[in-house]
């Protein structure tokens, strides 16, 4: 299994590359009637350690040197208003509050609504703390006893106290299951009280070069978990720069036993669980993340069947049905019609 250690120059570079880019082109977007655009498309390129497009394939890695180069030059006065560049004219409508699509394999930002404003993510939480977890190099046959503090108002949890399970158990069930006491005791394991270990989350978003996301706590419960659409995007990808928690995201179901009994877990994304022949994309990883205060949220990535390799992230769904069905427009827009195609009618939501 490959830590995260070894690619962490090149990680905190990719993630300020992207970062950067989006923020620079999402700068003025404004269509030449002079209204602002709700949400759209924007084509630019997404620029990595070696100066080309982002990582693709299933497992790239970052190529060029560890280290990461001069960053890219300013551009004199603000970018042209691309074509399709507000909700009007993209041909799909996005009903969450905050949504955006990459493809790394082009370097092109294929759609993007609010993605640089910072929202509660709910779950998508749990993403830094398992990220955080494996930068620690932690034993994972470590056997964890869950606790009352775990389970206590964890909203959902298959565990019970003093179940024994191991860290590789509590991984899965805290990103396949979104299990609330899992990622507690994952946080637990690496012996920092949860108040360092959640200032150790922090420390490690901005070494990710993550700087609008603020964490409180590691399952997502509380609303002052903060991020943007951008920061979720390079988020997910680092976290797939693991092996382990790329397998884990990837998981349909997983089942592992305890000192009591044997649990079977399912993803939350109902988007995996799809026959893939239904699509001409496969989702090959993916967060969910619900709570009042944040609306329904996804974040995943997706390869299709012409090679594109997308990244893609839903912010403030206002039901887990149009989460879903906002993530599939997008998607199958995408893929099919997005980027080649002339300005369309918009669709209502």
């Amino acid at each position: 299994m490959n830590s995260l250690n070894p690619i962490w120059p090149r990680v905190v570079w990719a993630s300020c590359a992207l970062l950067l880019s989006i923020a620079s082109v999402s700068a003025d977007t404004r269509p030449s009637d002079g209204h602002a655009p709700v949400d759209g498309p924007i084509n630019a390129p997404v620029p990595v350690a070696d100066g080309s497009a982002g990582p693709s394939g299933a497992s790239a890695e970052m190529a060029g040197p560890a280290g990461p180069p001069a960053p890219p030059t300013e551009v004199d006065g603000p970018p042209a208003a691309p074509i399709r560049s507000s909700r009007w004219n993209t041909g799909v409508r996005v009903r969450a509050r905050a949504a955006l699509v990459v493809d790394m394999q082009s370097g092109e930002v294929v759609y993007q609504k609010n993605a640089t404003s910072p929202f509660p993510v709910a779950s998508i939480t749990k993403l830094m703390t398992a990220v955080t977890y494996m930068g620690l190099n932690p034993d994972l046959e470590k056997q964890i006893s869950i606790t009352r503090q775990d389970v206590y108002r964890s909203n959902w949890t298959k565990l019970r106290f003093r179940e024994r399970v191991s860290a590789r158990d509590l991984l899965y069930a805290t990103l396949v299951a979104s299990d609330n006491a899992a990622a507690r005791a994952l946080a637990r394991a690496t012996g920092l009280t949860i108040e360092a270990f959640v200032e150790q989350m922090n420390e490690t978003a901005a070494s990710l070069g993550l700087a609008n996301s603020r964490f409180t706590e590691p399952t997502g419960l509380d609303s002052g978990n903060t991020s943007t659409a951008v920061d979720c995007i390079a988020l997910l990808w680092n976290a797939l720069q693991d092996d382990l928690l790329a397998e884990i995201l990837l998981a349909k179901e997983y089942r592992f036993g305890t000192n009591r009994r044997t649990h079977t877990i399912r993803t939350t994304n109902r988007l995996v669980r799809e026959p893939v022949s239904e699509s001409r994309w496969a989702c090959v990883g993916s967060k969910t993340g619900y709570i009042r205060r944040a609306g329904y949220c996804l974040v995943l990535r997706a390869v299709g069947n012409d090679g594109d390799d997308l990244y893609a992230v839903i912010l403030g769904g206002p039901t887990s049905r149009t989460r879903f069905t906002d993530m599939r427009r997008l998607l199958d827009w995408s893929v099919n019609t997005g980027r080649d195609a002339g300005p369309q009618a918009g669709v209502g939501g």
